[in-house]
């Protein structure tokens, strides 16, 4: 007797424990095979409105990359447990997001550049049971190329530059502009350089960016590279107008061997840098008031040197008049 009731037990028991198995297998969601499971790769162009969120779609496993016109100082995830996102010094241009989690998750990100402008984006991400979804993999913000979005206005563009221009200081604008120029033409030495039977400075090679003049007063932008095998501290940028003696009162002889500079007041400089390890670059822009005329033999320079080598400048020479003027 007692067996049978033992045999009844263990019958109920296994009832139950099958019915909550039943009633568990509908309430988990289905996860298709992983042969359904493909996506659909997306690359979006958007132009950056402030008054626009854009919805990304995304997918676990998979990351989507987020291209900004300028670069990033802030990122911001409403949700940090649901997606992660990604900002490195490296690529200041550059977002990475994903899903941290396999279930379906919705937030929202904020990403500020450093021009002000903030870019708002909704995630959206189906989970790992979506099938033929579409995935943003890249989505690649626009500038707004006037006031009006589509609009090829030439005004309106002129005006949207100027008032950027307003708003940014001139100096910090053409530093930007200079560093972001991956290969410039970078100079050695100088013909100045051969014709006073000077010896090339050996510690650091420069190059010449953006020139332009306004109201008689120049602005230079400028590179500099170590290509020594040590540490170097770059010195503040001169500028000088050089000339060859006069030729009434130097022999012939001795006038190739004679150089008389005069030093052209620097009224502002910035630079990105000053200690360079061998191998590294700084990036700089100057600004003076050009003299109102010069000699035909006379030269406009720009100056620059190492602390470890100052007697061995880098002369690179500037044009009297910047091109566009």
């Amino acid at each position: 007797m007692r067996a049978l009731y033992s045999c009844i037990y263990v019958a109920i028991t296994l009832a139950f424990t099958a019915c909550g198995w039943c009633q568990q297998a509908k309430t988990l969601p289905a996860i298709a095979p992983l042969a359904d499971r493909k996506s659909q790769p997306v690359v979006s162009d958007v132009t950056v409105s402030k008054a626009a969120v854009t919805d990304v779609h995304l997918r676990p496993l998979f990351t989507t990359t987020i291209r900004l016109p300028d670069a990033v100082s802030s990122v911001a995830v409403g949700a940090p447990t649901l997606f992660e996102a990604e900002h490195a010094d490296q690529e200041p241009r550059l977002v990475y997001i994903k899903p941290a989690t396999k279930q379906p998750a919705e937030s929202n990100l904020v990403i500020t550049m450093r021009s002000g402008e903030t870019i708002s984006m909704r995630l959206i991400s189906d989970g790992n049971s979506a099938l033929n979804e579409p995935v943003d993999y890249i989505v690649d913000y626009k500038p707004q190329e006037s006031f009006f979005i589509g609009s090829s206005d030439p005004i309106a563009q002129e005006s949207q530059e100027r008032s950027k221009e307003e708003n940014h200081d001139p100096l910090d604008l053409a530093l930007q502009g200079q560093a972001r120029v991956s290969t410039p033409a970078w100079q050695s030495s100088t013909a100045l350089d051969e014709e006073t039977s000077k010896t090339g400075p050996s510690s650091i090679v420069g190059a010449l960016g953006e020139i332009r003049e306004t109201n008689g007063r120049m602005l230079v932008a400028y590179s500099v590279r170590n290509q020594s095998n040590h540490w170097i501290e770059v010195l503040p940028p001169q500028i000088e107008v050089s000339s060859p003696g006069d030729k009434n009162e130097l022999k012939k002889k001795d006038r190739k061997h004679i150089v008389e500079a005069e030093q052209v007041p620097v009224n502002s400089f910035k630079v990105n840098g000053r200690r360079l390890a061998p191998g590294e670059r700084v990036d700089g822009v100057v600004t003076f008031n050009r003299p109102n005329f010069k000699q035909s033999q006379e030269r406009l320079l720009l100056e620059l040197a190492s602390a470890n080598s100052i007697d061995k400048p880098l002369l690179l020479p500037v044009p009297f008049v910047a091109p566009g003027n």
